[in-house]
């Protein structure tokens, strides 16, 4: 019966809280029901869309894009992915691996999916520019230090990078300064600081100058120069934040090359905002003798008694 207790007492509901009460029911079917029909729409789907995808939209073409020393064919093949793969479930970031690790002198990948059967391959192209000694080779490697080729000389026109030892330089690559730990996470990344600071030092060399550099030397890490053109030696102290004294330094060293286009000497910018340059023969830099092969001898002290003024006769006498 339709009933509710009021103090005790069982009261006969009226028509109109009968019609409410059975609305309120109604909605709540309505509601569950709904529930229903939306989870198995959504199992459905979830089954039904990936086989529908992978049936429809399957790769039948490439579009190549871009300069490189390799053919369209080349960069195909390197990608990895074959012709009737699912265009939606191909890898795109192990694609790209592929063609740049297996392709070394490919850069800046880009791949795209264009439905409905097509996949876009765009990339540029980079080059070597220089040199570290690694297991007894040289690394010929970009700006990045992404490694290009192994040889057993360091190339004309090449930068020769001393002071560090990669541990690992493998083709198609960027090199590694530090051991992979066997105990590592998945998810944990490893801070690579010799890496860091050489590429903030290439980084911050104007790229038309990179051509003119003989060598980079990073053995100290508080005493870091570059050699220029031969003749001129340019220091730059400690590895924190170098780029700004990098950049004054080559900007004062245009200015001098300006004067004398033939200026030898000692271009030193190892204090913030401050760079000064010293005019030297190359026969009295030490680094300019080391790096041609001579043997460096400290110039002698003179000494306490060498410095004092002989004394003469008269000064004898009084």
């Amino acid at each position: 019966m339709d009933r509710e207790t009021i103090q005790g007492q069982p009261r006969r509901l009226t028509p109109e809280e009968r019609e409410i009460r059975n609305k309120k029911i109604k909605r709540k079917k309505r509601i569950r029901l709904a529930i229903v029909i939306t989870g198995f729409a959504l199992v459905i789907s979830l089954i039904v869309c990936p086989v529908v995808l992978f049936a429809l939209f399957r790769v039948n073409s490439f579009a190549v894009e871009g300069i490189s020393p390799y053919s369209k064919e080349e960069i195909i093949n390197a990608c990895g992915i074959e012709k009737g793969k699912s265009l939606i479930f191909v890898d795109i970031d192990e694609a790209k691996a592929a063609i740049e690790k297996n392709l070394p002198y490919t850069d800046e990948v880009v791949i795209k999916r264009k439905l409905p059967d097509t996949l876009v391959i765009r990339y540029g192209e980079t080059s070597k520019s220089y040199a570290v000694q690694a297991s007894g080779a040289y690394a010929l490697t970009d700006s990045k230090l992404k490694v290009l080729e192994l040889m057993s000389d360091v190339p004309e026109g090449i930068t020769l990078i001393k002071g560090v030892v990669p541990v690992k330089a493998e083709v198609g690559t960027v090199m590694s300064f530090i051991a992979e730990k066997e105990d590592k996470k998945e998810d944990e990344q490893v801070s690579d600081r010799t890496l860091d600071i050489v590429l903030r030092v290439l980084s911050a060399i104007p790229e038309e100058e990179t051509v003119n550099i003989n060598m980079i030397d990073f053995s100290s890490n508080n005493n870091i120069y570059l050699i220029y053109r031969e003749r001129v030696v340019m220091r730059f102290g400690e590895s924190t934040d170098i780029e700004p004294r990098i950049d004054l330094a080559f900007r004062s060293l245009a200015v001098e090359i300006g004067i004398d286009p033939s200026v030898t000497g000692i271009m030193t910018s190892t204090i913030p905002k401050e760079a000064s340059f010293n005019p030297h023969d190359p026969d009295d830099i030490k680094e300019l003798v080391l790096y041609n092969g001579g043997e460096w001898e400290e110039p002698e002290i003179p000494s306490m008694d060498e410095t004092q003024p002989a004394e003469t006769e008269e000064n004898e006498e009084e």
